[in-house]
C-alpha cells in the first residue's frame, strides 16, 4: 500500500485533461493552505493474473501499463501542472500503485487532509454521451475518508481552455467565503 498521504492534499492522476487540471488545482490549492501534495497514479493490469477477461469484464487498455509507464504518466501529469501553476516551497509526493484506482485513492484519504479527482478521466469517451461524473468520481465520493473536491470537467465548462491544459478553476482560501 501507498505511504506518504498524512495530512497531504491526495490527488488522483491519470494522464487525462481531467486529472491534470485537479492537479493544477490541488498544487494551487495546497500552497494557499500550507499542505504538502501526494500525487497518485493507480492502474489495473490488462488481464489480471495472465488470465483472458470474464463474460462482463472491461477492460481499460489506457491504464493497463507496466510501474515505469504509470511513473512516467506521473512525471508527465506533474510537468503539466506546474507549467500551468507554480509549485513553489510546496512538498510534493509523486506514487504509483497497482490496484483500482478508486480503493487505492480511498485507503490513501484515510489519512489526507483532501482528495482531489477531475470529474472524468482516461475512460470518458469525448461526444459519446459522456458522464459528467466518472467511475472513480463516483467512488472515492461514496468511499473517501476525507473532503473530496471534484474539479469540474474542461469539456462541460464555459470558460475557454487552452488547448493544452485548460482553464485551473480559482482555489480559495478557507473562510474567504465565495
Amino acid at each position: 500500500m501507498v505511504r506518504g498521504s498524512h495530512g497531504a492534499v491526495v490527488v488522483g492522476v491519470d494522464g487525462s485533461l481531467d486529472s491534470t487540471t485537479a492537479l493544477a488545482w490541488a498544487l494551487r490549492h495546497a500552497q494557499i493552505a500550507g499542505l504538502a501534495v501526494c500525487v497518485l497514479h493507480a492502474w489495473l493490469p490488462d488481464e489480471p493474473d495472465g488470465h483472458e477477461p470474464c463474460y462482463g469484464q472491461r477492460v481499460v487498455r489506457e491504464r493497463a501499463m507496466s510501474e515505469p509507464a504509470a511513473r512516467q504518466r506521473v512525471h508527465e501529469s506533474m510537468a503539466a501542472a506546474a507549467a500551468r501553476v507554480p509549485i513553489g516551497r510546496s512538498v510534493i509526493s509523486q506514487f504509483v500503485a497497482r490496484g483500482d484506482p478508486g480503493a487505492v485513492l480511498a485507503q490513501l484519504s484515510k489519512d489526507g487532509a483532501q482528495l482531489v479527482v477531475g470529474a472524468t478521466g482516461s475512460g470518458a469517451l469525448p461526444g459519446i454521451l459522456t458522464p459528467t461524473l466518472g467511475s472513480t468520481t463516483r467512488f472515492v465520493l461514496r468511499h473517501a475518508w476525507c473532503p473530496v473536491t471534484v474539479v469540474p470537467s474542461v469539456r462541460l465548462r464555459s470558460e475557454p481552455a487552452s488547448p493544452m491544459f485548460g482553464a485551473v478553476p480559482r482555489a480559495r482560501t478557507p473562510g474567504a467565503g465565495s
